[in-house]
């Protein structure tokens, strides 16, 4: 028989436990090997999508005012080896009579295009003809509508009803993005693409155009490419040229944090299965000392009865590697795609399997060898003299050493200010634990006692037999009900204070964006019914160069007039207008964000790209805001004019009554402009995406902390499998001296919620702890959060961490009653 059949055979003596250690792996693995697979895809898919959706152009030619003359697009045509389209949008309504709809849910942005099947467009094509002079919508559109090629659709728009033939569907893109229902339509414009001169001819703009996109064909030096468009922009007075800039950091600048939290969750299955893993060797090495004496005596060396460990250990990962490889695929398939919707990427790439597969496979077979080391160790150097002469199993010396390394680890975690802190937190807190465990159970025993009698007294008196073993046991699912509690908390608190930020920075109670204002608009919105006050500010993306790289900052032109009325940044210690009237034309406020991001400091000078050229701002100060995500900047209205020279608006803000609310308001606002209203958001809005981006964001993680948790689920029941297998004579004796079935069904039960409820009580203290800790550094767009830890997440989670390990004492406690008097007196 070789050795692998030996280790079989060996495995299979305990079947049971056997198989709880390969589920222990089996989880271990999949967690690793999902997170990394899905984490390595997203990072690999957000570039490439983010140049896919919005960089297909390098260069747009804009207006200073609403439109400008087609001849530029003919101009753009010319310039040598690059490829150019016009666009035209404007706003119309879908003439459609449908019952429950409201006009506001019917609105569409027509977006026309001199050609719709460039490089510059990239429409993927599902059917139909892309010249065929017809519209062009997305599947998702077409689902909802019901519409379908050579069906019609019709418009609504100041010169009446028009209708168009749908003549091609194309996969949903970032340039025809709409809602995914008519619920959604009340929040979002549906989007259709047509040719550019229908546009021109429904809305009676024929010559007009309102950008140009170019692309720079292949051989085409980018300075050049910059140059040429430039030139040509400064040939006309009311036209500008801006690079198409794409600023990965900003769109996805939370990305990290959240990945690295994927990292920790991901990693804390296998690292939870390593103690399931040790503690099944530790007492299969334990029980087979006589088995290990006998070899011994006939010739076997103390290397070989390691091999025969080593066999053991080699075949339990590989199997649970195995298995754990094939169900990580799945749950990577799973990460990925909530990943991608939780950062609103449309993509279909591949899977980048590369990297997880190797950490995976050598996480699953290394840290089972790892943690057998010590296990292999002590077969080898079993005694036959005193396995021979044993009588009674002495207990395992309580050393102390291992509580100082611990203490040491947490004091080092309180010096990092990263979530880093979490990894030295949860190894220190693993050393210091079996202390916390003792004590805790001293102060259970006599409540045992006195509550449950007999049953309690039993209980209590075998979790303090073997306390290495169950503070190990206890510790697993200590440290999962840790990570959940701090996780929920933190979602919980950045929710709150992410909801704070945005509806006391956001402007008003509605931010509503128009194709362009005129100068009747403002007082109209002040007269709409429900209407308590509105302002129109002016926008404009600045490119700034960063270290070398191009971005993009909106500058808001602000009113020291209106600022106080309608906050867009917070400020502390003085007023908003205040501080703006201290502003000079050259002067400009931070963002905190945008503050750190430069690098700067308060009193030097950041440059911009305006019309006049590269100009010089001094920063005179930093505000919080959470318009644009907390990304921006802002200056005096006359200084804005100055240098950016816009001569439309196009966004308006919004105070409503007390008494309107705020889908009514959108409603009147709508059903008084139509269709030049391009989108309506407001701080609920803003606060509902972000609410559901985190909540989402923090259900992916608890979701593979519960993994974990499952695995100490798993420790708990084998813990107590193997107490019983070594106490089966004993609890022969008690059945022989009339204890009841029932009586040991709840000894066992006991024992088990003992270990739960030490793991709860404690992990509920540690994740506290992590919860305050981690509160003094955290920053997710500059927001900090205030400590505190709701009573609800509190109980749910201690509710949780007692149903496991009630769940986890069921099985053994019933394998126990049914113990067979004779059998178990024979047992040896």
């Amino acid at each position: 028989m070789n050795s692998w059949q030996i280790a079989w055979r060996n495995l299979m003596r305990r079947k049971l436990r056997t198989l709880l250690t390969v589920m222990s792996i089996v989880i271990g693995v999949a967690s690793t090997f999902g997170v990394i697979a899905s984490v390595d895809s997203a990072k690999k898919a957000f570039p490439l999508y983010l140049k896919a959706a919005f960089g297909k152009a390098d260069y747009t030619l804009n207006g200073t005012e609403a439109y400008f003359p087609e001849e530029v697009y003919g101009e753009a045509q010319k310039l040598p080896n690059s490829v150019s389209v016009a666009a035209l949008k404007q706003n119309a309504k879908l003439h459609l009579e449908q019952d429950g709809l409201t006009a506001i849910q019917k609105r569409v942005e027509l977006k026309g295009y001199s050609r719709l099947d460039t490089a510059l467009t990239q429409f993927d094509l599902i059917k139909g003809d892309l010249n065929a002079g017809g519209a062009v919508i997305t599947d998702r559109t077409a689902k909802v509508w019901k519409a379908d090629i050579g069906g019609t659709i019709a418009f609504d728009t100041d010169n009446g009803v028009k209708t168009i033939e749908v003549t091609a569907i194309v996969k949903y893109t970032a340039e025809l993005m709409g809602p995914s229902s008519w619920g959604m339509a009340k929040y979002h414009p549906w989007a259709v693409a047509v040719p550019l001169t229908v546009v021109q001819n429904w809305f009676g703009l024929s010559g007009k155009i309102e950008s140009v996109q170019i692309k720079a064909l292949p051989g085409l030096d980018a300075a050049a490419a910059a140059q040429q468009a430039d030139g040509l922009a400064r040939r006309y007075g009311n036209i500008y040229m801006q690079p198409v800039i794409l600023d990965f950091d900003s769109q996805f600048r939370d990305a990290d944090t959240f990945f690295f939290a994927l990292y920790i969750a991901g990693f804390l299955g296998i690292a939870l299965s390593a103690f399931v893993i040790f503690n099944s060797l530790y007492t299969t090495v334990h029980e087979r000392k006589k088995e290990f004496a006998v070899l011994k005596t006939i010739g076997y060396t103390p290397e070989q009865l390691r091999a025969f460990v080593l066999f053991e250990v080699l075949l339990l990962s590989f199997v649970g590697t195995a298995a754990g490889l094939l169900i990580g695929y799945g749950l990577a398939l799973l990460l990925k795609s909530v990943i991608f919707a939780l950062f609103s990427v449309h993509d279909a790439g591949g899977m980048v399997l590369v990297k997880g597969l190797a950490v995976s496979v050598l996480a699953g077979v290394a840290i089972p060898v790892a943690v057998s080391l010590y296990p292999m160790r002590k077969a080898g150097q079993v005694s036959v003299i005193a396995v021979l002469k044993e009588n009674r199993a002495e207990p395992a010396p309580f050393r102390y050493w291992p509580g100082v390394i611990g203490l040491l680890l947490i004091a080092a975690a309180f010096q990092i200010k990263h979530l880093l802190m979490i990894l030295p937190m949860l190894a220190g807190f693993a050393l210091v634990f079996p202390y916390l465990f003792k004590m805790f159970v001293l102060l259970l025993k006599p409540l045992y006692t006195r509550l449950a009698g007999f049953n309690g007294q039993v209980s209590a008196r075998n979790l303090t037999r073997n306390m290495n073993r169950s503070s190990m046991t206890s510790v697993i699912l200590c440290l999962g009900i840790a990570m959940i509690l701090l996780m929920s908390s933190l979602n919980s608190a950045v929710v709150q204070t992410y909801e704070r930020a945005i509806y006391s920075s956001y402007g008003g109670n509605l931010d509503v964006m128009f194709h362009h204002t005129e100068k009747t608009d403002l007082e109209k919105l002040r007269a709409i019914d429900g209407v308590a006050d509105a302002q129109t500010y002016p926008l404009q993306s600045a490119v700034w160069n960063l270290q070398g790289q191009k971005r993009k900052l909106p500058v808001y032109g602000v009113g020291a007039d209106w600022i106080d009325r309608f906050p867009l940044f917070a400020v502390q210690g003085t007023s908003h207008s205040a501080l703006i009237r201290a502003l000079g034309n050259n002067e400009i406020l931070l963002d905190r964000l945008a503050y750190g991001a430069w690098g700067g400091s308060v009193g030097e000078s950041i440059s911009l790209e305006t019309l006049q050229g590269v100009q010089s701002f001094k920063v005179a100060g930093v505000v919080d805001t959470m318009k644009n995500s907390g990304y921006g900047a802002f200056m005096n209205e006359n200084g804005f004019r100055e240098h950016f020279g816009l001569k439309f608006e196009r966004n308006a803000l919004v105070l409503r009554k007390e008494n309107a609310s705020p889908l009514q308001i959108r409603e009147n606002i709508y059903n008084e402009f139509g269709i030049r209203i391009e989108k309506m958001f407001g701080p609920e809005d803003i606060a509902s995406v972000v609410g559901s981006t985190l909540t989402g964001s923090f259900s992916v993680i608890n979701f593979l902390i519960v993994l974990s948790i499952v695995i100490s689920g798993i420790g708990i029941t084998n813990t107590l499998m193997m107490s019983i297998m070594e106490r089966i004579r004993e609890l022969a004796m008690m059945r022989a001296v009339g204890v009841t079935r029932g009586q040991i069904v709840r000894i066992v039960v006991l024992e088990g919620f003992g270990i739960g409820l030490a793991a709860t009580a404690i992990g509920c203290a540690f994740g506290m702890l992590l919860i305050y800790v981690t509160s003094t550094f955290l920053e997710i767009h500059s927001l900090t959060y205030r400590f505190g830890v709701s009573g609800i997440i509190l109980a749910a989670v201690g509710s949780f961490g007692m149903i496991v390990s009630l769940l986890s004492s069921f099985t053994p406690a019933s394998r126990a009653a049914k113990t067979n008097l004779s059998e178990a007196l024979r047992y040896e």
